[in-house]
């Protein structure tokens, strides 16, 4: 009998220092799987194992405890954000460790998102390119766009990029093109606050518009942060440097800015991303531009999704009288990676 206790004892000490480097993933219906937490975000954990080809995605809902051996950027509801180790005592449950080694412990429903920090920081980075053609043989129409986007997250830095390209021919018409492509950074001040710079490009031949850069700086605060909803809120100044395809009406002006990001996902693979932002003049009284965009994705197999687009960007003081609104419409088909 105290042999057995012995080998059992043995057994348990080798399984463990077998695991010791990986991740564990205790699930409701009482299966343990063990590899390593790729991503969890939009209430889906991608988690890898030795024994499997693809990576397994699993709705969170379904598990029960988990333990991720790496240190960890942790985000919980409420707008609450931890960097630490994260692990289950209790089934239900999740136990933080901080830096300070402090210990919290919260229901396993808390849980919104993490992402296991690497030395290669290559490991923070995620992001997605989608595709679309258009081509009529009458007329000689064809229409090419390209959407991109790329993340990077940090224990206290957060940043994003994304580009939107469109261009189309037609037989006997002028050739249409735009350019739309942002940049962003953002500092972490306190769990709801963050200062934020950002940059802008704007370029389309509807507004006779060659390039618009517009540096800005403000400050934002995250307003609600769920298992399928992000909303926030952000204000500053801009500088706008516009260049048209008559140079006599290039200018430079100052804007104040008012924006909001809504993001909602984990509706039966379906998420939708909304974006406003108003940006009264404060060099050009009187003047005022909008720019909104949102989007509807679908996910399907192996990381591809199908996505649809609607952008407008509006300026009550367009520099050629009746081209006030500009807008696009596009679909396609796309891969995202992390």
């Amino acid at each position: 009998m105290n042999l057995f206790k012995y080998i059992s004892v043995i057994i348990f000490l080798f399984s463990t220092l077998a695991n010791a480097q990986k991740d564990t993933l205790y699930l409701k219906n009482k299966d343990i799987l063990v590899g390593t937490v790729e991503t969890f975000a939009a209430g889906v954990l991608k988690f890898s194992t030795d024994y499997s080809d693809e990576d397994f995605k699993i709705e969170f809902d379904k598990v029960n405890g988990i333990y991720v051996h790496k240190r960890s950027i942790i985000t919980l509801t409420r707008s609450r954000r931890r960097y630490g180790t994260i692990k289950t005592m209790v089934p239900g449950t999740i136990s933080i460790t901080t830096g300070k080694d402090i210990v919290e412990t919260f229901n396993i429903r808390e849980l919104i998102s993490l992402q296991e920090v690497d030395e290669d920081r290559k490991k923070r980075i995620s992001g997605s390119i989608d595709l679309g053609y258009d081509f009529t043989k009458a007329q000689g129409k064809s229409q090419v766009t390209l959407d991109g986007k790329l993340a990077y997250l940090g224990e206290l830095w957060v940043s994003n990029a994304s580009i939107n390209w469109l261009q189309s021919r037609q037989d006997s018409v002028a050739d249409i093109k735009r350019v739309d492509a942002k940049t962003d950074l953002r500092r972490l001040l306190s769990r709801t606050w963050y200062l934020i710079g950002e940059l802008t490009f704007l370029s389309n031949t509807e507004q006779a518009l060659e390039g618009r850069f517009t540096p800005n700086l403000g400050v934002g605060k995250l307003l609600a942060s769920t298992h399928q909803l992000y909303f926030g809120v952000s204000v500053g100044l801009a500088f706008n440097n516009e260049n048209y395809v008559d140079k006599t009406l290039n200018k430079n002006s100052v804007e104040s800015f008012v924006s909001s990001t809504l993001n909602m996902y984990n509706f039966d693979d379906i998420s939708l991303n909304a974006n406003v932002k108003l940006s009264p003049s404060l060099s050009e009284i009187g003047r005022v531009r909008t720019d909104f965009d949102i989007s509807l994705k679908y996910d399907l197999p192996y990381d591809f999704y199908i996505k649809t687009g609607f952008t407008v960007n509006y300026d009550n003081q367009p520099a050629i009288a009746g081209n006030e609104i500009d807008f696009i419409f596009s679909s396609g088909f796309g891969w995202e990676f992390n």
